[in-house]
C-alpha cells in the first residue's frame, strides 16, 4: 500500500472518528436540551395546575376539575393528568387513563408525605412517559391532594431521531468533503513527490547517474530530491573514477603479464636458440653436399627434401615464440585445452629431451571446449609445465590430463556445474607445506633467477576465467597443479577438433 494511500487513511479515520464523536455528544447534547424543555413545559403545566387547584377548595367547586383535566389533556403531549384528593378518596383523571394508573397514585402520595415534587420516567401501557408528581396544599401548607401529570416522551425521540438523520448527514458531508481534500492534497504533496522519487531511484539503479528530480516546494520532500540530485552527481563522478582506475589496473595488469611472459621467454632464449640452430647446421650441411653433388638427382631430391623439412621446422618454431610474445588484446573464443597444451609442448619439446623428461598425455575424448583467451591460457600452462620440467634436474615423468567433471566450488552458493580439470603432475622434488601457501605471493620463489610473478600471474589468469588452481605436493615424491576453468555450454563447439588421445611421449 502506499504511503499516500495509508496517510489518507489514517487521517480519515482520525476524522471520522472525531466526527462521529461530536456528532454523538451533540446528540446528547439536544437530548439533554430537549429534555430540560420537556421538563419545564411540564413544570409550567403543573405549576398552572397547581394555582388553579389549590382554589378549588369548596365541594361545589371541584365540578370544575374535570373540566380543567379535559382542557389540558388537549395537549397532544400531554398522555394524561391524575388529581388525586384523600377527603372522601377522590380520584380524577384524564379520559385516556382507564386503567394502570395505580404506580403514578403512589407518586403523588410519596410527594405527598415528602413535601416535595416527584419526577420519574416510566410506561404506561408500553408508552414512555415522564411522570411529574407533586402536591396541593391550602393556605396553611396543609396538604390536601396531589397531581401527577403524564408527559409523553415519544415527541421528544422523534425530534431526536430528526436531529439524529441531520448530524448524520451532515457528518457525512463534512467526512466526505475532508477526505476528498486530504486524498487530494496526499496526491498532490506525498504521492507524486515520491513517485517522482521512486522513478529517480530505479533510474539511478539502471545506471542513469544523469537523471535529475524537480522538485521545487520548499519542503523535506525537495531536500530530499536535491540531496538525491547531489548523490546522483556524486555517484557519476565517483563511476568515472572507478572505471578509470579499473582501466588502469587492467592495463597495468596486462604489461605485468606481458613482462612475465618475456621473461619467461628469456629463459627459453638460450634452449631456442640450440633448437634453431640444429636444423640451420643440417640445412648448411645439405646445401654444401648439393654443390658437390649437382649430377646426382636423387641424391640432390634428398637434400632439398631435409633442408625443406628443416626450414619449416625453424618457421614453426618462430611462429609459436612470436605468437606466444606478441602482446595482444584479450579475447573469449571457444577452445580446446588439449590442442593448446599440445602447442606448448611444441615450446618446450628441447627441454624436455633434454632433461629426459617423459610425458605422459592422457584427455577424455569429445571434452566439451572452454570459453577463454588462448594466449593468456598458454601462458599458465607454459608456467606450469616449465616449472614441472625445471623440478626434474635429473629426468622423471610429467603427467598431463585433462577431464570433465561437475564440481560445486566449496564457498560459492551455486549447484554443482561442469568444468575442465587440467592436471599438471611431476615426479621432482616437491615442496614444503610453508613454500605451497606462498607460492601465489607475489615474488615468492624457490629459484636463483625466478621473478617470483609466474603463479601469481597464472592464478590471475584463471581467476579471470571463472575458475581456481589447486595445488598437492610432498616433499621427494612430486607436486600436482590443478586448474579447473568452466567449460562452455554443449552446443558451443571447438575451435579446432578435439586431438586424438595421444598417449606417451
Amino acid at each position: 500500500m502506499r504511503l499516500g494511500t495509508k496517510l489518507t487513511l489514517y487521517l480519515s479515520l482520525i476524522i471520522i472518528l472525531v466526527l462521529a464523536g461530536y456528532g454523538y455528544l451533540d446528540i446528547l447534547s439536544r437530548r439533554d436540551i430537549l429534555l430540560r424543555k420537556m421538563k419545564a413545559e411540564v413544570r409550567s403545566t403543573g405549576r398552572t395546575l397547581e394555582i388553579s387547584l389549590e382554589k378549588i377548595l369548596l365541594p361545589g367547586e371541584i365540578g370544575h376539575v374535570q373540566g380543567l383535566i379535559k382542557a389540558m389533556s388537549e395537549e397532544q403531549r400531554n398522555l394524561g393528568i391524575i388529581i388525586y384528593y384523600p377527603v372522601g378518596n377522590r380520584i380524577f383523571r384524564s379520559p385516556s387513563l382507564e386503567k394502570g394508573f395505580e404506580p403514578y397514585l403512589d407518586l403523588i402520595k410519596r410527594s405527598m408525605q415528602e413535601g416535595r415534587p416527584q419526577e420519574e420516567f416510566m410506561t404506561y401501557n408500553q408508552v414512555p412517559v415522564f411522570s411529574y408528581s407533586f402536591p396541593l396544599q391550602d393556605s396553611s401548607g396543609k396538604n390536601i391532594g396531589g397531581v401527577s401529570i403524564l408527559q409523553n416522551t415519544s415527541f421528544m425521540e422523534k425530534e431526536i431521531e430528526k436531529a439524529k438523520s441531520s448530524i448524520f448527514i451532515t457528518i457525512v458531508m463534512l467526512i466526505g468533503g475532508t477526505v476528498a481534500l486530504v486524498l487530494w492534497g496526499a496526491r498532490k504533496w506525498v504521492t507524486r513527490p515520491i513517485s517522482k522519487l521512486m522513478d529517480g531511484t530505479k533510474q539511478l539503479a539502471e545506471g542513469h547517474l544523469d537523471h535529475q528530480i524537480d522538485l521545487r516546494r520548499g519542503d523535506e520532500l525537495s531536500e530530499l530530491a536535491q540531496a538525491f540530485n547531489q548523490m546522483a552527481v556524486d555517484l557519476e563522478k565517483a563511476r568515472k573514477r572507478i572505471i578509470g582506475e579499473a582501466e588502469a589496473k587492467l592495463e597495468l595488469e596486462r604489461s605485468l603479464r606481458q613482462s612475465e611472459k618475456l621473461a619467461t621467454i628469456g629463459q627459453l632464449a638460450s634452449e631456442l636458440a640450440h633448437e634453431i640452430g640444429t636444423p640451420l647446421n643440417i640445412i648448411y650441411g645439405r646445401t654444401d653436399l648439393i654443390l658437390r653433388k649437382l649430377e646426382d638427382k636423387e641424391e640432390l631430391q634428398k637434400n632439398l627434401d631435409i633442408i625443406l623439412h628443416q626450414t619449416e621446422r625453424i618457421t614453426r618454431i618462430i611462429q609459436q615464440l612470436l605468437g606466444f610474445v606478441r602482446k595482444k588484446k584479450p579475447e573469449h573464443a571457444p577452445m580446446n585445452t588439449g590442442t593448446l597444451l599440445e602447442t606448448t609442448l611444441d615450446l618446450l619439446d628441447h627441454q624436455i629431451q633434454k632433461q629426459q623428461v617423459r610425458v605422459v598425455k592422457d584427455w577424455e575424448d569429445n571434452l566439451p571446449p572452454v570459453i577463454g583467451d588462448p594466449d593468456q591460457l598458454q601462458q599458465v600452462f607454459l608456467n606450469l609445465i616449465l616449472n614441472a620440467i625445471q623440478s626434474m634436474p635429473q629426468g622423471g615423468r610429467l603427467g598431463l590430463s585433462v577431464s570433465s567433471k561437475r564440481i560445486s566450488k566449496e564457498g560459492l552458493k551455486q549447484e554443482a556445474r561442469p568444468y575442465i580439470e587440467i592436471a599438471v603432475q611431476d615426479t621432482g622434488m616437491g615442496m614444503e607445506r610453508e613454500v605451497r601457501q606462498k607460492i601465489f605471493t607475489p615474488f615468492f620463489t624457490t629459484k636463483g633467477t625466478g621473478t617470483g610473478l609466474g603463479l601469481m600471474v597464472s592464478e590471475g589468469i584463471v581467476r579471470d576465467h571463472e575458475g581456481w588452481i589447486e595445488v598437492e605436493s610432498e616433499v621427494g615424491k612430486g607436486s600436482v597443479f590443478k586448474v579447473y576453468l568452466p567449460s562452455a555450454p554443449k552446443e558451443v563447439k571447438n575451435e579446432r577438433n578435439q586431438p586424438e588421445n595421444p598417449g606417451g611421449r
